[in-house]
């Protein structure tokens, strides 16, 4: 009879540690998705042009090719601009609103995503295809 009270014990401790660890794994998704809001609209009140945000942002990782992300600090020239928009570079479902910000940034300064990603993975630095926006960009504005 003692060990079914106990049991009943460790079971109802069990799901009082569960119903804990799910609030608190809510509680930093929580504070994790405020952060990201709060760098977000800190940046956009910036508005760094794309040639700014790959030439500046870009200093943060080692340029890779082919991906968005290698996991371990490298990003490509589209995946230095969604970790502008707040990517932390590993989650997948914060990665699809990253890329949805970063592509509307691109259509609104008129660069094509597909260019990018050919001068990133045809060898062009970050620093090379910051340039080559200024010096498009400026003439298309002329």
């Amino acid at each position: 009879m003692a060990q079914q009270q106990l049991l009943k014990q460790e079971s109802s401790v069990s799901e009082v540690l569960s119903s804990h660890k799910k609030q608190l794994t809510q509680n930093i998704e929580q504070h994790t998705d405020e952060r990201h809001m709060n760098t977000l609209n800190q940046q956009s009140n910036q508005q760094l042009s794309i040639s700014q945000i790959i030439r500046t942002c870009g200093k943060q990782f080692r340029q890779i090719r082919k991906q968005y992300t290698d996991g371990a600090g490298g990003r490509c020239v589209m995946g230095v601009i969604m970790s502008y928009y707040g990517w932390d570079g590993k989650c997948i479902t914060n990665a699809e609103r990253r890329l949805y910000a970063a592509l509307v940034a691109l259509r609104q300064a008129g660069i094509s995503k597909e260019l990018l990603i050919e001068l990133n993975d045809s060898g062009a630095t970050f620093d090379e295809i910051a340039d080559f926006l200024d010096r498009n960009l400026q003439l298309n504005i002329k």
